[in-house]
């Protein structure tokens, strides 16, 4: 069951019923849409919008940059950092639009450097990125969440995209580790975990730990401070 509470989505099933005298802050499910897009297709809206923004404002490459630098969608991105694999953002979010929190995402994009790096005989281009990116997050370990420290299964939340082609600014091209970024349009299938969050006004706070395909421990906070 779902209520309309203003501009936020209230979901009965968690965080409370909608009754509550105040609303709360909730996870949208993973098969709801916003503004007649799935959860899904705003993944790819945000890794369009990460490779826009010039390396000197990017957040993922300026832990104190604007969140929301470029950002015009109806549903706020909330940036990873590149930079570290601990680290706090705080993020100023605008009222009434639903934040997009990557907890771990991945892209795996066309063409590379390594002339091995092509589908099998026979394989779609679309399966062979996929299936890379697949296996890459199967080493993702311990992955937790918590939002205002409510735990959250990110199992729920898991979304794999189609091909879609993405162009990211010339100044990113080295300075982002994936080292197949071109400066032109280019496909890519992107494997990740991501919560699509209903915020009421205030502060909020978004903590995810595990462990990565590296074996090293992750631990990021968002600290999401939502105007009134």
């Amino acid at each position: 069951m779902k209520c309309i509470l203003g501009s936020l989505v209230c979901a009965a099933a968690v965080f409370g019923g909608c009754g509550a005298e105040e609303p709360r802050a909730q996870v949208l499910s993973a098969q709801d849409s916003i503004e007649g897009r799935g959860i899904t297709e705003w993944t790819e809206s945000w890794f369009h919008w990460n490779f826009a923004v010039p390396a000197s404002q990017n957040p993922a490459l300026v832990l104190e940059a604007d969140c929301g630098v470029g950002q015009s969608e109806p549903v706020f991105f909330v940036p990873l950092y590149d930079g570290a694999k601990r680290y706090q953002r705080t993020c100023h979010v605008p009222a009434g639009r639903p934040v997009l929190v990557p907890l771990w995402a991945v892209i795996n994009d066309y063409p590379c450097p390594d002339s091995s790096f092509e589908p099998a005989p026979g394989q779609s281009l679309e399966d062979f990125l996929a299936q890379g990116a697949i296996a890459y997050n199967a080493l993702v370990r311990e992955l937790a969440v918590t939002l205002d420290g409510e735990a959250i299964d990110p199992t729920a939340h898991r979304h794999t995209t189609g091909l879609f082609n993405f162009t990211a600014d010339p100044s990113l091209v080295g300075k982002l580790p994936d080292a197949c970024l071109q400066g032109t349009s280019q496909p890519g299938v992107s494997d990740g975990w991501w919560l699509m969050l209903s915020l009421p006004p205030g502060d909020h706070v978004v903590h995810v730990t595990g462990v990565d395909p590296s074996n090293d421990a992750i631990e990021y906070t968002y600290r999401l401070a939502v105007s009134p």
